[in-house]
């Protein structure tokens, strides 16, 4: 469903670390030490100390339970999703669906002009199918971003592809303080989440996209959260990837759907993505007529 996130309560910022000396005085947040001095010299005022910041587990352990809590995260056990996606200057739009199970996942997008891409894993080995790249298993971070990128809810499920979380920064932007949580991968990939502290909802993500031609950053903003059977799913996901932006809006979200396992599994050649071919722009825009196939030629050959 590419690339879902979560957040909650108020943060407990740790105890400043002090030295052990005889007394301590405290004015403004400046800590004076007061301890022997050289005779007529002045007891000198130390820097405040930074504030300790939140706990990694604790911001998306809240984040969790502003988004419905780990339960509901729990007994999702798989999920169906449609979406669009508009690549705005570009001038391409695209359909997507996606099936989801317990880590294994399956998406498919159609896009006139460019053709039909697909994208999936199972058991920890993922897959990609699409027009240039032609068909071929995933591997390094392209393989780890895949998997990652298909779950509900990364602050719910990160220690299934993460082994490590960590805050790295509080930061105000425009007007919200956001916490700064940075997952790190087996093969040092990083995710950076910001959480709402106010909100304790995630508000993005950014991450650099790999593929076959290199790394590019994004950014990806979530927007229009909604409840959908306890759980808040932004709806809206604003891509800013540099060079290109796009917006993919979910259009429907069932949780606990029947799946089709054979999905999930890398296809053969005989089922890959032919290049070249056309995708009917109706399933696109209805108003948009199906693409036009080249006539036959009905004209006897000439005699003799």
């Amino acid at each position: 469903m590419s690339i879902k996130l979560c957040s909650l309560r108020a943060f407990a910022f740790g105890l400043l670390s002090l030295p052990l000396i005889p007394l301590i005085a405290c004015t403004g947040g400046a800590v004076t030490e007061v301890g022997p001095t050289k005779a007529g010299s002045k007891a000198v005022a130390a820097e405040p100390a930074a504030p300790t910041l939140p706990a990694a587990e604790q911001l998306l352990a809240d984040a969790v339970q502003a988004m419905g809590g780990a339960d509901k995260f729990a007994g999702v056990k798989n999920f169906y999703a449609e979406s669009t996606m508009d690549m705005g200057a570009l001038g391409l739009k695209g359909v997507a669906r996606t099936w989801w199970r317990d880590g294994d996942f399956y998406n498919e997008t159609e896009m006139p002009g460019v053709g039909q891409m697909k994208i999936g894993g199972l058991g920890g080995k993922a897959w990609a199918d699409d027009p240039i790249s032609g068909l071929r298993p995933l591997t390094g971070k392209e393989a780890e971003q895949a998997m990652w990128s298909a779950t509900l809810c990364l602050a719910h499920d990160w220690k299934r592809y993460f082994p490590k979380a960590e805050t790295t920064a509080v930061k105000e932007v425009e007007g919200k303080k956001l916490a700064e949580v940075t997952f790190t991968s087996a093969l040092g990939d990083k995710v950076v989440l910001r959480i709402d502290m106010a909100s304790k909802l995630p508000v993005s993500q950014s991450f650099e996209q790999a593929s076959p031609m290199g790394s590019m950053p994004a950014t990806v903003y979530f927007k229009d959260y909604r409840d959908i059977e306890g759980v808040k799913i932004p709806y809206q996901q604003d891509v800013d990837a540099s060079l290109t932006k796009a917006v993919t809006t979910t259009t429907k979200l069932e949780f606990n759907a029947p799946v089709d396992d054979s999905k999930f599994a890398m296809p053969g050649a005989s089922e890959a993505v032919i290049p070249g071919a056309l995708v009917d722009p109706a399933k696109v825009d209805p108003t948009k007529p199906e693409p036009t196939k080249p006539a036959k030629d009905k004209r006897k050959p000439a005699a003799g």
